[in-house]
């Protein structure tokens, strides 16, 4: 398997995810659309350098542009909340937050005032002027993306390292949070309920939902990371329940869910956030240990 820091690239699928930016209530349980600009969904753009973001791209109604907007900026609101606390839980903890709080504080401020031109859209006497407003609601929620990426791998920084799988072991774990797995993996996943996305970097993932009792694809999409490399296959689904199997020879899964159990052998890494223990069998020698706090304190 190429290389890649997969492990970042889990924590941005991840904020898809704690967004809510692929829910179901977007998608009304549907399908989406393939994007042929690589990027699934509303996940920032300089993860894929040049390749610029979906949002500019959308061909939506003006009614339904500014709908969508609204609903964006209202779950960043909620993110915001969520990344205040983090913080102040970090910083009790005994850990310099300095950089991370300016960061938030200019989040913070781009969706503020996205949310301020798209009150002035709103109101607008003319068609051009409104256009004028959502354009300028548009970009500084573009922005917000970017910088909330760095703000996910900033907080990274404070996590211990991942627990790592080198071929002979296996890993069964259980609990409710979050679960990012990347590598050369099979991995058997049940959950009382849930979400996950699920990127192929070689081409060759399986994913088998026969166990799956309820669920909704909510988005199948195409991600790369770079402008030069080749786009990768990517879906996610949203109101999981019951067991799913995944197998790849280079795979980066990000998980969301309650009442979870996970078995997972072959070469990789694995980061658990949330409630929940682990057991990490080598040759028979097993080691215990529990999953980290999380990085948001609710999920």
């Amino acid at each position: 398997m190429k290389k890649l820091p997969l492990i970042i690239l889990g924590i941005l699928i991840l904020m898809v995810l704690i967004s809510g930016l692929s829910d179901s209530d977007r998608h009304s349980g549907k399908e989406g659309p393939k994007m042929s600009s690589g990027q699934p969904g509303y996940i920032n753009k300089e993860l894929y350098e040049e390749v610029p973001s979906s949002i500019s791209e959308e061909k939506l109604k003006p009614q339904d542009e500014n709908e969508f907007l609204e609903d964006n900026i209202q779950k960043s609101d909620e993110i915001i909340l969520r990344l205040e606390d983090s913080i102040e839980r970090l910083e009790t903890e005994g850990n310099d937050v300095s950089d991370l709080e300016e960061m938030v504080a200019d989040y913070s401020s781009l969706v503020s005032d996205a949310g301020s031109y798209l009150e002035k859209a709103d109101s607008a006497d003319s068609v051009s002027e409104e256009r004028k407003y959502v354009e300028l609601s548009k970009e500084n929620m573009v922005q917000s993306d970017i910088l909330l990426k760095k703000i996910f791998v900033a907080m990274h920084n404070y996590m211990p390292g991942p627990v790592e799988l080198e071929g002979n072991e296996s890993l069964d774990a259980s609990g409710s949070g979050v679960m990012i797995l990347t590598g050369d993996l099979d991995v058997n996943l049940s959950m009382s309920s849930g979400k996950f996305s699920v990127v192929d970097f070689e081409g060759d993932m399986s994913v088998d939902t026969d166990g799956l009792m309820n669920l909704n694809m909510v988005t199948e999409s195409a991600v790369s990371t770079s402008v030069s490399e080749d786009l990768h296959h990517m879906i996610s689904y949203v109101d999981v329940q019951g067991n799913v199997s995944l197998s790849g020879s280079g795979m980066t899964i990000a998980v969301m869910g309650d009442n979870t159990t996970l078995h997972v052998t072959g070469v990789g890494e694995i980061q658990l956030y949330g409630n929940g223990n682990y057991y990490l069998d080598d040759s028979g020698s097993i080691k215990e240990g529990v999953w980290l706090a999380p990085i948001f304190e609710t999920v």
